[in-house]
This record gives C-alpha cells, sequence and structure tokens, in this order.
C-alpha cells in the first residue's frame, strides 16, 4: 500500500494516481470510503475530469521519464568507452558461466562469420 501512494522520484505522481485519476485514500478510523467531490454531481462531467486529470499527468510523465532516460544515458556515457572494429580483427568472446541447473549442450558459443 506504501509503494502504490508513494510519488515515484521520475514521475512525481504515484502509481495509485496514474492508474486511477486520484489519490490513494488511506484507511482512517473515522471514514474508510473513497471520497468523491459533490460539485460534480453528474457521472459524465465527474468522468471528463476525470480523463481531462490522467492525460495531463500521463503527458507529464512521458516528459519526466523521457527526461530520466537522457540523464542515466549521459551518465552511462560518462564512463563507456569507445571501441571500433574492423573486419578479421581478433577479438575475445564474453562466455559467461552457465547457470546451475542449465546445460551447456544448447548454448550458442558465438555469432557472427566462422572460419
Amino acid at each position: 500500500m506504501a509503494y502504490r501512494a508513494t510519488p515515484n522520484t521520475t514521475t512525481k505522481y504515484s502509481p495509485f494516481y496514474l492508474l486511477h485519476g486520484r489519490e490513494m485514500p488511506l484507511p482512517t478510523n473515522e471514514n474508510l470510503k473513497a471520497k468523491v467531490s459533490q460539485e460534480n454531481s453528474s457521472h459524465s462531467q465527474r468522468l471528463e475530469n476525470l480523463k481531462a486529470g490522467i492525460r495531463s499527468a500521463y503527458t507529464l510523465v512521458r516528459g519526466a521519464n523521457s527526461l530520466s532516460h537522457q540523464n542515466n544515458k549521459e551518465y552511462y556515457d560518462r564512463k563507456a568507452k569507445f571501441r571500433k572494429f574492423e573486419v578479421n580483427d581478433l577479438v575475445s568472446l564474453y562466455n559467461p558461466a552457465i547457470k546451475t541447473g542449465l546445460s551447456k549442450k544448447f548454448k550458442k558459443i558465438g555469432r557472427g562469420r566462422t572460419g
């Protein structure tokens, strides 16, 4: 329950808000029901307000995610090394250990041209 109600650092919205279009009503002894404002008594108007709120939240989340992606890429690129290979260069093949319970028999050794 705590994860669903906590705003994400990237999106600034809680998962519950992005799914339901409103903040999560936390249980208290006084009232365990979801609070609905009485100013929009018609269902169609309430539905339109809900759709508009979710649309704007999704737009903001989309922008925040792309910004976060760019920041993560810049952080990764600081330590990444550029390597350029030519045809017929000798390279090492990274072959990680086989996990317990799996067989080496059907594992592909590498890709590319052989010979």
